[in-house]
């Protein structure tokens, strides 16, 4: 076997030419994989992939992604709007809508949890179909070949992990309109138009930030041609189509823009920078790992097709020409993490950061690196598996005070800590969500401060317990040090911390006392449990779980108390 050679464009043995003993080994294979079509080795390789990322939802019956929880607690506050008056439904017909369309449509027939289920599985097969497809249209079989060794984490994304399903969606939609596009402007055709209009309404339909992104990716290829004639022609061959979609954006864009802040937003300031080594660790954690360190093994690929894009950095493959390269580079950097009503807003670049990266893979890799991919594939495989049942038993840990909790209770959830087993996604944070689901109960952390999302506040609440102030208030309140640090950076020298934190709970209790008829504690400490109101008595402790009930509720309702 010949050495690596690092410096060369592209390593000098394949799979498959590592001596006499490997060959005769992989021989009937290569023979086979020889007699397939393009076609059905992208489709073979894709349902690989599939398998090896789908398989762990066979062990759960929730998948344990961070925002999941959240979206079936809004399908059940916009299938029972009786009891959930100060909500109000935005409607199906808008962009970010495809996962609770299916929801309230497949949910019918299967259920709201199969039907997340089969989301995820839609999301998982569409990763698996188009990626391969994709790196085949815009290169050659034998880099299709090499890049199936990389590209396996990128099925289970990370926006996948994050339960992030309709933007996990958009993705793979705007690959597919890229492929259309390129179609066309190559010999355009009324039918491979209206297909370009379909996807791209259907891409808008799921994220329009991902339509954002393949427009601009075709903008960018626009430009670089070389003639204005060869411009228009290809302007017009490949936007024509996209007329719909391109309304329907703009329309997006501007109701994002003009959405209602202060109170509707409870005040909070919604922006975030931040610095460049947390965007180096987000390029590999926001798109390649998935939940702990038994997933470790994706940074081993992830370092190897960084290095592989740097030496090849000169290439240009259709749509990914290295200005447009480093455009997406530029928006990944300059981009706010968090602004307005988004959140990772720079991070929803990386996916085609990596694609194109994925793009400039060579046609041969040696051998020995082929055997340590697969090693990788299996080690994180199996993970995933260990991952997927360990986060389901936080998850039943989590849910364990459910018949401690009344039908229609007007539940207060405080989540002191947002995660147990998982490391890169906060897998608890939306946990509550299932006893809205469950139990129909009151839904105080739900998405609802913006038109973006299914439903919205009809009238501006409390801005104590508008979500984007009470998901914050627990974890940063569960002992006195926050506050005393926040006054002491802004030059404030409090000689009682503490009293003041003690303060703040108790104007905190005095809002929440009469609202919520009980509330769900997980993870809090001695100290917080301490300053619970005497109107409320504990029904369920459990390990990290207390439940709390207040006293003049009904009676027959009251459940005993459980330790």
């Amino acid at each position: 076997m010949q050495k690596m050679d690092l410096v060369a464009p592209e390593f000098p043995s394949s799979i498959g030419e590592a001596g006499p003993q490997l060959g005769a080994l992989l021989g009937p294979a290569r023979a086979f994989v020889r007699r397939l079509s393009d076609r059905t080795l992208a489709l073979a390789i894709g349902a690989i992939l599939f398998l090896l990322a789908a398989w762990p939802l066979s062990l759960v019956e929730v998948p344990p992604l961070q925002d999941l929880p959240n979206h079936l607690a809004t399908v059940t506050v916009i299938t029972h709007p009786e009891h959930y008056p100060e909500f109000v439904a935005n409607g199906f017909f808008k962009t970010n809508a495809a996962l609770f369309g299916w929801l309230c449509l497949v949910g019918k027939l299967t259920g709201v949890k199969a039907a997340a289920r089969l989301f995820v599985l839609l999301v998982l097969g569409l990763n698996s179909l188009v990626f391969p497809q994709f790196i085949l249209r815009f290169t050659n079989r034998r880099r299709l070949i090499v890049a199936s060794f990389f590209i396996w984490p990128t099925i289970h994304n990370w926006f996948v992990s994050m339960g992030m399903l309709d933007f996990a969606l958009g993705v793979p939609l705007s690959l597919l309109l890229l492929m259309a596009a390129d179609r066309q402007r190559l010999a355009p055709t009324w039918w491979n138009g209206v297909a370009m209009a379909v996807i791209a309404l259907a891409d808008w339909y799921a994220h329009v930030f991902t339509l954002m992104v393949a427009c601009m990716l075709l903008l960018v290829h626009v430009v670089e041609r070389r003639s204005w004639r060869e411009r228009f022609t290809e302007a017009l061959r490949m936007f024509a189509p996209l007329v719909p979609a391109t309304v329907l954006t703009l329309i997006s864009l501007y109701n994002h823009m003009t959405e209602p802040v202060g109170a509707m937003t409870g005040y909070a300031v919604t922006r975030m920078m931040i610095p460049p080594w947390e965007l180096l660790y987000n390029l590999w954690a926001e798109w390649f790992w998935g939940f702990t360190w038994l997933q470790y093994s994706t940074f081993v690929p992830a370092a190897v097709v960084v290095l592989y894009a740097y030496l090849r950095r000169g290439e240009s493959p259709t749509f990914f020409s290295p200005l447009a390269f480093a455009l997406l580079g530029g928006l990944f950097l300059f981009l706010p993490y968090v602004a307005t009503n988004w959140f990772h807003v720079n991070s929803r670049v990386i996916p085609y950061l990596w694609i194109a990266a994925f793009l400039r893979l060579p046609d041969r890799i040696d051998a020995r690196l082929g055997k340590l991919m697969v090693v990788c594939a299996g080690l994180y495989t199996v993970g995933m598996g260990i991952d997927y049942v360990r986060l389901d038993n936080d998850r039943m840990k989590f849910t364990a005070g459910m018949s401690a909790v009344p039908e229609n209770a007007k539940l207060l959830p405080l989540v002191f800590k947002r995660k147990l087993t998982s490391e890169n996604t906060r897998s608890l944070q939306h946990a509550w969500g299932f006893y809205v689901a469950e139990k129909q109960t009151s839904a105080p952390l739900l998405f609802a401060h913006s038109r973006s999302f299914p439903v919205m506040y009809r009238d501006p609440p409390n801005p104590q317990f508008n979500h984007l102030v009470l998901e914050s208030f627990a974890p940063t309140m569960e002992n006195p040090n926050w506050i005393c640090g926040i006054m002491r950076t802004g030059g404030i020298h409090e000689r009682d911390c503490e009293g003041v934190w003690r303060r703040q709970w108790a104007e905190f209790w005095q809002m929440a006392t009469p609202e919520f008829d009980s509330v769900l504690m997980w993870d809090a400490t001695p100290e917080v449990q301490a300053l619970v109101p005497p109107e409320y008595r504990i029904v369920l402790k459990q390990e990290h779980l207390t439940i709390y009930r207040r006293t003049d509720a009904q009676a027959s309702r009251l459940a005993p108390v459980e330790k």
